[in-house]
């Protein structure tokens, strides 16, 4: 395999595992962000008792939240268990194979496009 591909296979790699891992990001943020919005411009709302308990609607949408976090925690766990272990393994024998790895250690090469 030539050096211009392995780089670009490194490249694509951490770019997919960066995207994956910023989407996620994103998502909980959003989610947290809309909740402490949602507090603050609807009090009455997410005060709304369910039935004479003590619990509210704000209660069961910041459980909600926190399940959906954990969620996303699992679903980034399963990917880099599943892919991102093996293919990372795989790039790094290959910049080791074609004799880039000390120029990436001593950064030389980088993964960033462009430079």
């Amino acid at each position: 395999m030539k050096n211009d591909e392995v780089i670009k296979k490194l490249r694509d790699f951490i770019s997919l595992r960066n995207k994956i891992s910023l989407t996620l990001s994103i998502i909980i943020l959003a989610l947290y962000y809309a909740f402490i919005v949602g507090v603050g411009s609807f009090p009455e709302i997410l005060g709304y008792r369910l039935g004479p308990s003590a619990i509210t609607l704000g209660i069961i949408v910041g459980v909600l939240i926190i399940i959906i976090s954990v969620i996303a925690t699992g679903i980034y766990t399963f990917f880099a268990n599943v892919y991102f272990d093996k293919a990372q393994q795989e790039a790094l024998r290959e910049l080791e194979n074609s004799g880039l790895l000390e120029d990436f250690k001593e950064g030389k090469i980088t993964y960033h496009k462009g430079e």
